[in-house]
């Protein structure tokens, strides 16, 4: 335990500056996001998902500063967030999540955006058309099919005409080695919910495994935003990406 203490001391004391953190989020918390309380893991993932996110926007011609307002949608303890808020002039950040003690945490230990708890369904507390831009990492990539175009519906709602959404499903990269039965299914339906084993007593069942074609997120997605790019492995070399623009 001291040797612990010791290493989160120094690690907050050599790299608070350099990431955002001024304090370490508890190993609860990482490991509800990263699947593992490891601290290194955590921060590099955390670095990598948020150079991935301004690299999808370089491929359809934007540029992360010149967003006004910035929702991060599921943003849980702050993982990718503080990279993004770790430049001169930020845009203006909020993070927002339904795990109200990873919440809690980022109001008591973030000062770099407004964080609030938002309920398993919409609406959230948001004006219509307050964001420019709104990411979410590991989200519908966890969602059942109700819940995900309830939620594609709400974040159109907060989002300004124009505006761009960025998200992440599971694609073929990851489904092609789920058993025979649910590759067929996907294939077939272009869309499988599973429970996973390692989320039982931890998330709701609602909030499990999904799995996407990408003609079908071609066919639904576009029911409620414009599909500018899709880019397989674009998060973290493992989800795809998939960049929408409101109307």
């Amino acid at each position: 335990m001291r040797i612990l203490c010791w290493y989160v001391g120094l690690w907050e004391q050599r790299d608070s500056q350099k990431t955002g953190f001024a304090r370490l989020p508890p190993a609860p918390l990482r490991y509800r996001v990263h699947g593992s309380p490891n601290v290194d893991e955590f921060l590099e993932v955390g670095k990598r998902l948020s150079k991935d996110i301004e690299a999808a926007l370089k491929k359809i011609g934007k540029d992360f500063d010149s967003f006004q307002n910035v929702l991060d949608f599921g943003c849980g303890c702050g993982r990718t967030l503080v990279w993004l808020a770790n430049r001169s002039q930020p845009p203006r950040l909020h993070g927002t999540d339904i795990d109200a003690e990873a919440i809690s945490w980022c109001r008591n230990n973030l000062d770099l955006a407004e964080f609030s708890v938002n309920d398993p369904l919409p609406p959230l507390e948001y004006p219509s058309e307050t964001f420019d831009f709104v990411y979410a990492i590991s989200v519908f990539t966890h969602l059942d099919e109700d819940y995900q175009f309830r939620w594609l519906d709400e974040l159109k709602r907060v989002t300004r005409p124009k505006g761009v959404v960025l998200l992440t499903v599971h694609g073929r990269h990851v489904w092609k080695d789920l058993h025979e039965a649910d590759v067929v299914e996907v294939e077939k339906r272009g869309f499988k919910f599973l429970a996973a084993n390692t989320m039982r007593g931890i998330f709701p069942e609602w909030y499990q495994n999904a799995y996407h074609k990408k003609e079908y997120v071609f066919d639904r997605y576009s029911k409620y935003f414009n599909i500018l790019d899709y880019i397989p492995r674009g998060m973290g070399n493992l989800q795809d990406v998939v960049v929408l623009q409101k109307p």
